[in-house]
């Protein structure tokens, strides 16, 4: 798969630091690719951007769209789910839970917090992305019965309670 992002923008624009192993996030990059953001899209658009970076032809609103929308995206909502599972270990003995031996365990609390800021990162730039391609014309955002996957428009959905 065809990864958006680098581990060195992941590490540089989100709390993960740069000493992970990078195996450890890397299915995290490709499920937010291959389920949300092709939903977002639909497999016309996703295609087309898939295919324009793998050749290095992004142009245009689509390399403005991947640069300002659809980057960002990524690495927030993968460090975000990064985060939530960064401290288990599944093995063949069973699963288990790290913890640091010249360090203290962050509460389950603590850890949906720094994942809730990701997330709510990533929601302001898929609602950002919404409104730029409701605005914008851009041919391959549509609904095809070719599709596998057409785009799906999620309204806003905050961790947070207003009363």
């Amino acid at each position: 798969m065809i990864r958006f992002v680098t581990p060195l923008e992941i590490t540089t624009y989100t709390p993960l630091g740069g000493n992970i192993d990078q195996n450890k996030y890397n299915f995290c990059i490709d499920d937010v690719q291959n389920s949300l953001l092709r939903e977002m899209l639909g497999d016309t658009l996703y295609n087309k951007i898939e295919t324009d970076f793998d050749n290095d032809a992004l142009a245009g609103d689509y390399l403005l769209m991947f640069d300002q929308f659809i980057k960002p995206y990524v690495i927030h909502k993968s460090a975000a789910e990064y985060i939530k599972i960064a401290s288990f270990l599944v093995s063949n003995g069973g699963i288990f839970k790290h913890n640091p031996a010249n360090g203290e365990a962050v509460s389950l609390e603590e850890v949906n917090f720094l994942a809730n800021t990701q997330d709510n990162k990533a929601e302001m730039y898929q609602t950002r992305l919404e409104n730029w391609l409701s605005l914008n014309n851009i041919t391959e955002y549509v609904y095809n019965q070719e599709n596998v996957v057409n785009p799906v428009k999620e309204t806003f959905n905050s961790n947070f309670d207003i009363v």
